[in-house]
C-alpha cells in the first residue's frame, strides 16, 4: 500500500509540475499579446474635471504618445507632468480598457488678483499663485496694499496680510464675490471692501469674517432693492453696522 501511494504521489507530482509549467506559458503567452496586440494601443485620453484649463493644454503636458501600449504607459509619470501645471490641484489616471486614458482632475480655483510690480496675478484661496493675468479679469477683486516677492507659479505667496484678504474673499457668498471691485489691506490690519458700484464697505480687521459677510450680503441685497445710494457701510462692529447715505 505504500508503494501504491508513492506511486501515486510522483504521478501526481508530475501532473503539478506540468500544470504549473502550463499556467506559466499562459501568463507569458497573455502578456506578450496584451503587449502587442493593436487592441490596447492608446487612441483616445478623456479629460473630466476641467473648468478653467483647456483640454488640449491637459492632453500636451501629459505628453501620451498615440499608440503606445495602454499596459507600458507609466501613470505615475502622466500624473506627475501634469502636476506641473500650477492650476492643477489634484490628478488621477486611470486606464480604460481597450484603449483610453482617463485623466481626472481638480482645479485650483483663483480667488483674488494680486496687484504686483509686474502686473496682476491669480491666487487661490491657499495664496498659490496660479498665472499671470490682465487687471479686471470678471469675478475677481484685486487685492491691494499687500507688497509680495512674486515666486513662480504654482508656489505659495509669502506676504504679510495676504492670509487676512484671502480669508475676507472666501468668507463672502459667491454671488457677492462677483460684485466686489477692490479688497485692500491697510498696515495697521483694517480691510476696505470696495464693490463695482463704488461702495466702500469698512470691515475692519479679518475677524468674525462669516458674520460680517453675511451682515455685507444682506445690506447690499437691501440697498439694491431700495436704489439707494451709497457712501460707505461700516461694519466693524458686527452687532452695530453702519450705512453712510450720500
Amino acid at each position: 500500500m505504500l508503494t501504491g501511494f508513492s506511486k501515486f504521489y510522483k504521478r501526481k507530482s508530475k501532473w503539478n509540475i506540468y500544470e504549473s509549467l502550463f499556467f506559466i506559458l499562459l501568463v507569458l503567452v497573455t502578456g506578450y499579446v496584451l503587449i502587442r496586440s493593436p487592441l490596447f494601443e492608446v487612441h483616445r485620453i478623456l479629460v473630466r474635471g476641467n473648468q478653467f484649463l483647456i483640454e488640449d493644454k491637459i492632453r500636451s503636458v501629459a505628453d501620451i504618445n498615440a499608440g503606445v501600449n495602454i499596459f507600458k504607459l507609466n501613470l505615475a509619470t502622466v500624473a506627475k507632468n501634469l502636476k506641473t501645471i500650477p492650476m492643477i490641484k489634484e490628478v488621477q489616471v486611470t486606464r480604460v480598457l481597450p484603449s483610453t486614458v482617463l485623466v481626472t482632475i481638480k482645479e485650483r480655483r483663483p480667488l483674488g488678483l494680486l496687484a504686483t510690480g509686474e502686473g496682476c496675478i491669480e491666487v487661490d484661496e491657499e495664496g498659490i499663485y496660479l498665472q499671470k493675468t490682465g487687471a479686471g479679469a470678471p469675478g475677481l477683486p484685486v487685492i491691494t496694499g499687500i507688497k509680495a516677492d512674486v515666486p513662480s507659479p504654482g508656489e505659495i505667496l509669502k506676504a504679510e496680510r495676504l492670509e487676512d484678504a484671502l480669508e475676507v474673499i472666501s468668507g463672502m457668498p459667491g454671488e457677492v464675490i462677483g460684485k466686489l471691485s477692490e479688497v485692500h489691506v491697510d498696515q495697521d490690519g483694517q480691510i476696505k471692501i470696495y464693490t463695482l458700484e463704488g461702495t466702500q464697505c469698512r470691515f475692519g480687521p479679518a475677524t468674525e469674517v462669516k458674520e460680517k459677510s453675511a451682515v455685507f450680503a444682506q445690506l447690499l441685497k437691501e440697498l439694491s432693492k431700495q436704489g439707494a445710494k451709497v457712501k460707505y457701510i461700516d461694519l466693524s462692529s458686527t452687532g452695530t453696522p453702519v450705512v453712510k447715505y450720500q
